[in-house]
């Protein structure tokens, strides 16, 4: 009996150090994760040419937020399919932490409307970096003062736009389908600016830009504001009415956004030490200095709260699917 006790007491004794020691080992390997990276460059990647807002960002965060890993970070743009290219690209690149890219909703909308190589539920999320606030106009003369009238006119409302799968075009497509006015896409606009100056032609009655675009036109009298698609109304606009005050708040969420992101599979480790460099980065004197000669809006939310709303983009968009391919069908 004497024996067996111990013999079962040893037992135990075994189990438990190989417990310590299998924890000992892996909270070494963890801590030799985060305290070897990073080492080397760390490479932006961009999926579209220089000079466009995903370069832009990736540019002025990437000059600052090097400083605070301690290793050089560089932008490698890599344009093609309407993005695709680069997102597949770092989709499959090593997930070591040292290749991040720069997405924003455009990329879940295409992947939705059209089975792509890349999986955007399945990237590690760093966090947001940038916001911008959509805003609708109309010609400065239309009698349009808010998009109820869209319906009251009883005629085909046309809404020029530069890319059938941008978040303002398809949360028009979505409230065309809500409010119930017939709506045409006029496309084939080389940039937002081209699709502004569609509007002050006579060629469509309201389109979609950032504030800082349109701002230009509504101070010379040209186009007018009916819409603010965001969660607050700006204050350059602030009798604009939200899109949540318009009645769709779940819409809120099309305000455009960029967000930093890595391949699948990250280690948690090193999605911390990215995410908290971001961070410090959106609040360093430097980059908002930086930030305001160009425009740019920093907005600081968690990896976690990034990947929520990544999830609940997906949710909307797969609910309006059938509409969007309606269009897109046009």
């Amino acid at each position: 009996m004497k024996v067996h006790c111990r013999k079962r007491a040893l037992g135990i004794a075994i189990v438990v150090l190989i417990g310590f020691f299998s924890a000992t080992v892996l909270s070494g390997f963890s801590f030799a994760q985060t305290a070897d990276f990073p080492k080397k460059e760390i490479t932006i990647l961009v999926a579209f040419a220089p000079g466009g807002a995903r370069d832009i960002i990736a540019r002025g965060v990437g000059n600052v937020m090097s400083r605070h890993l301690g290793v050089p970070m560089v932008v490698n743009n890599m344009p093609g399919a309407g993005g695709a290219r680069g997102m597949i690209s770092l989709y499959h690149a090593a997930p070591d932490g040292y290749t991040i890219g720069v997405g924003t909703l455009s990329d879940i909308i295409s992947q939705v409307v059209e089975p792509q190589d890349f999986d955007c539920k399945r990237f590690t999320y760093i966090g947001y970096a940038q916001h911008s606030t959509p805003i609708w106009y109309v010609k400065w003369d239309s009698p349009f003062r808010s998009i109820v009238d869209f319906k009251k006119s009883g005629k085909p409302i046309r809404h020029s736009t530069p890319s059938m799968t941008q978040n303002s075009t398809i949360g028009a497509m979505i409230v065309a389908n809500r409010i119930g006015f017939p709506m045409v896409i006029v496309g084939g606009y080389k940039s937002t600016a081209d699709s502004l100056l569609g509007v002050i032609r006579g060629e469509a009655e309201f389109c979609h830009a950032a504030l800082n675009v349109g701002i230009s036109y509504v101070r010379n009298k040209q186009i007018r504001p009916i819409l603010a698609v965001d969660r607050a109304r700006p204050p350059e606009f602030p009798d604009t009415q939200t899109i949540g005050e318009a009645g769709h708040p779940d819409l809120e969420i099309l305000a455009t956004d960029y967000w930093f992101m890595g391949p699948p599979g990250v280690p948690k480790a090193r999605q911390q030490i990215l995410e908290t460099a971001l961070v410090k980065t959106l609040k360093d004197p430097e980059f908002l200095k930086w930030a305001k000669t160009a425009d740019v809006e920093p907005k600081m939310v968690s990896s976690e709260d990034t990947l929520k709303n990544v999830m609940k983009a997906f949710g909307l968009m797969e609910q309006y699917k059938g509409d969007i391919e309606k269009y897109l069908k046009q």
